[in-house]
């Protein structure tokens, strides 16, 4: 356990390594949480990585965790451990905003299942994460507060929704965070940050517990920085829960029964095109290189299932149903009342009013289209167990002074290679795998339902074998 006096010094250690530190009382849970609120205060000011820190909350959680290992309670698997919460799920006793100020006071009584059973597992809530307004939009920008930037350069986007996750662990505030997924939405910040992420498989986790969203293509997904933490925390999350009756085992898609059965080597595809204009070659060639390092190391071969993702044939689907989804789950009510239609950003009104169009053919077409992009994606792992692409096809792009609503068009380029994952159900993950122009790039691990464990032991394999996690140099030191 690596401390400044009593600091843990959180971007050089594990959740498992400060669960240890907590439960065999090397340090405290109270200490862990004050080394973290001062890192916070000290740092975030130029990061803008959290909406809400409320530190006579965090602390009393911390000293509850104290109190019940002195009671000679059991440690649960979280013991002690820092977290956050994306802004987009509810946390009992702690605001959540949704990014909007039309919730910017809200004060929720009850947490999301899956927040809960963090909590119950020992985890000490930290705060609540930046992220657009109902995290709409591909940076991490809203109207309460500046935009969330890049640890690596500050002058760059965390891309988005889940960018303050994003940034709040590569600055190493808390060692887990949990985001959510609808399009890329874990996973892109991820990459641009260095970070792990997992998207799970549809249903993994109960939904619930958020506004304005898509519950077809959204899950909540943890953002670490080592794989092994994004295993433990999707562990505690997952499992079925009676209010999600799309959490049961019962109700999920009948493709859910293919998942391969996890073999000692997987097999491994690379397609290093997605279909979508935009990438840059450098940084192609640096995912390439990590992918065939990994298939290198455990001695298979690296497969070509397909010249492309070719996902601009499912795109178009893919946005209406997500945007109309947005419209019935609250849109429509916020611009129908003047006050508060005002208080939305323009990109949320730009999406709502896109939502408002789309009929109820167009919507049953693109459900349609759907199992189509499940069968597609099925194909693909025919051959291969897990599938490799670029998480991005560039690095984190420059902050434009300009935040007005963007086409579609300017939005797919980022989720090129991850929005198939959320509109099949398949679970996908990143890592981080190399360096480009001094910025970090990750590879997507993409594989059948139920393969959430082949897919973090492979994230495993690349940062020892590969490509160590990366820490952005300003955040690598304690502070004093």
């Amino acid at each position: 356990m690596v401390l400044l006096g009593r600091v843990v010094v959180m971007s050089e250690q594990s959740a498992r390594q400060v669960r240890d530190a907590v439960a065999s009382r090397e340090i405290s849970a109270r200490e862990v949480a004050e080394g973290v609120l001062s890192r916070i205060r000290a740092q975030d000011d130029e990061l803008h990585s959290f909406l809400t820190v409320d530190e006579d909350y965090a602390l009393a959680q911390a000293d509850a965790v104290d109190r019940r290992l002195e009671a000679g309670e059991q440690p649960g698997p979280l013991c002690g451990v820092p977290f956050s919460v994306k802004d987009l799920y509810d946390t009992r006793g702690m605001r959540t905003t949704y990014g909007s100020r039309v919730f910017a006071d809200r004060v929720p009584d009850a947490d999301a299942v899956f927040v809960e059973r963090v909590r119950r597992a020992g985890g000490v809530l930290i705060g609540k994460t930046n992220t657009p307004e109902f995290g709409i939009y591909i940076r991490t920008v809203n109207d309460l507060q500046p935009e969330t930037v890049n640890p690596w350069d500050p002058g760059r986007t965390t891309g988005g929704s889940s960018g303050g996750a994003a940034a709040s662990v590569a600055a190493g505030f808390t060692p887990i965070a949990i985001g959510s997924d609808g399009g890329g939405s874990v996973r892109i910040p991820a990459a641009l940050c260095g970070l792990c992420g997992l998207k799970p498989s549809f249903g993994s986790i109960p939904q619930g517990g958020g506004s304005v969203g898509t519950r077809r293509f959204s899950a909540a997904g943890p953002i670490t920085r080592f794989a092994d933490d994004a295993m433990l925390l999707w562990q505690v999350m997952s499992g079925p829960h009676g209010s999600d009756p799309l959490s049961q085992p019962g109700y999920l898609p009948p493709f859910s029964t293919l998942a391969q059965r996890e073999r000692t080597t997987p097999r491994l595809g690379w397609i290093g095109d997605s279909g979508v204009p935009g990438a840059e070659a450098d940084v192609i060639a640096a995912v390439r290189a990590a992918a065939e390092r990994l298939s290198d190391m455990l001695d298979t071969p690296l497969r070509s299932p397909a010249p492309s993702v070719d996902a601009a044939r499912f795109a178009g689907d893919f946005y209406a149903i997500m945007q109309a989804d947005r419209v019935s789950t609250g849109g429509a009510e916020l611009m129908a009342d003047p006050i508060r239609r005002e208080l939305l950003t323009d990109y949320s009104r730009h999406q709502f009013a896109n939502g408002a169009q789309i009929s109820g053919a167009d919507y049953s077409r693109a459900v349609e289209t759907q199992t189509r992009a499940q069968v597609h994606l099925s194909t693909l792992l025919d051959e291969v167990d897990v599938l490799l692409t670029p998480t991005l096809g560039f690095v984190a792009p420059r902050i434009p002074s300009d935040r007005s609503a963007l086409p579609e068009d300017a939005r797919r380029g980022f989720v090129a290679f991850t929005f198939l994952a959320n509109y099949t159900g398949f679970p996908a993950a990143t890592v981080a795998c190399g360096m480009v122009r001094g910025l970090p790039v990750g590879l997507q691990l993409v594989g059948r339902p139920g393969s959430e464990r082949t897919l973090m032991r492979l994230c495993r394999d690349i940062q020892e074998g590969v490509f160590a996690p990366p820490v952005p140099a300003r955040y690598a030191a304690p502070v004093s």
